[in-house]
């Protein structure tokens, strides 16, 4: 598994990361990402940053996406995600429909972090 926990000010943050896999490996990583993501370390707002940087968003990982959304649906986060220029902003908004947290674009790993911590 490529996700997990990182700290970042003092703040946990759950690092799912999603850059340049195969649909196999998206899927693999899907199911170990919703496990993680329920052990919350954190009594607060979940802070996760999303990696899909060269990852090819095809129907089937985007319905991954969606099954990620729904399933912290009911946890109430903060969500920042690199690789969603160009047309993947469009996608982006297709997924963030599906959860009822708002989901930043950034191009910059460091600027995403901080901006979760803030």
């Amino acid at each position: 598994m490529k996700s997990g926990w990182e700290e970042h000010k003092g703040k946990k943050i759950f690092f799912a990361r999603y850059d340049h896999m195969t649909m196999q490996e998206v899927r693999a990583e899907v199911g170990e990402v919703k496990k993680n993501m329920a052990l919350n370390p954190s009594n607060n707002t979940l802070l996760v940053l999303v990696d899909t940087t060269g990852t090819i968003v095809s129907p089937e990982v985007l319905n991954l996406y969606k099954e990620v959304a729904a399933a912290s649906g009911s946890i109430k986060s903060r969500t920042a995600i690199l690789g969603t220029s160009g047309p993947r902003r469009g996608i982006l908004e297709i997924v963030s429909a599906f959860s009822k947290n708002k989901v930043i674009p950034f191009d910059d790993a460091q600027k995403a972090k901080d901006w979760l911590v803030a």
